[in-house]
């Protein structure tokens, strides 16, 4: 649009190192390179660099300092990078399934990490957001804008990420355990399908640049 500030992208000292296209493919799918960076990048949630940013530049730059430094692990492939965010962004250790008549028996771990290093992940993790954002934060939107981005960049396809984050929010009050839809976590769904969906013409965009910041009203509705 005419006029409208253009997303801000990964500096130049930060980008990934220039492999072949081959090598960031092959990073994209094997096993132990990708569960190597998944721990390196919840590390980094962990570390200082991270923290300081935080407190530095505001919660928002320390989402883009996070891509980064993912986009730098996966070698530039922008789809394994968000894998790495998603990952480094879960916020519960497990998910339950609610059943109908057998009630929550399924539950599926979402992380292998202690104890003690989830708690320290999670609390780490940016959770001021927007300008609407709760006193408890937003931290549990990350997840939700990195899971859209990831299907829109994989199925090259907006509205496929908005369909299927219609129906994870539609399940999630059904069938998962305290699951409760949430006009924010739908908010923050589209923004990461039009992330996704960017980064198929430049993977060097950052996430902030698309942290919209209308915000919800009082009737779950984003305000005009």
């Amino acid at each position: 649009m005419e006029g409208a500030a253009q997303p801000a992208r990964v500096p130049p000292g930060q980008r990934p190192a220039d492999v072949p296209a081959l090598l960031r493919f092959v990073a994209g799918i094997f096993p132990p390179k990708l569960l190597n960076d998944a721990w390196l990048l919840r590390e980094y949630v962990r570390g200082e660099r991270l923290s300081l940013i935080r407190m530095r530049d505001g919660d928002p730059a320390s989402v883009d300092s996070m891509y980064a430094e993912a986009l730098r692990l996966s070698w530039g492939g922008a789809g394994t990078a968000l894998l790495l965010c998603l990952a480094a962004t879960l916020d519960h250790r497990r998910v339950g399934v609610n059943l109908p008549v057998a009630g929550p028996i399924l539950w599926f771990p979402l992380t292998s990490e202690f104890p003690d290093e989830f708690e320290a992940r999670v609390a780490a993790l940016p959770r001021r957001l927007y300008a609407d954002s709760p006193e408890e934060g937003d931290r549990d939107k990350l997840q939700h804008f990195f899971g859209s981005a990831l299907v829109a960049q994989l199925a090259e396809s907006r509205e496929r990420a908005m369909v299927m984050g219609l129906f994870v929010e539609w399940g999630e009050g059904r069938f998962v355990v305290d699951g409760t839809p949430d006009p924010r976590d739908a908010r923050a769904d589209r923004q990461g399908s039009a992330y996704g969906m960017a980064l198929l013409d430049d993977p060097l965009l950052l996430p902030s640049g698309y942290f919209d910041p209308a915000p919800i009203g009082a009737h779950g509705k984003e305000a005009e």
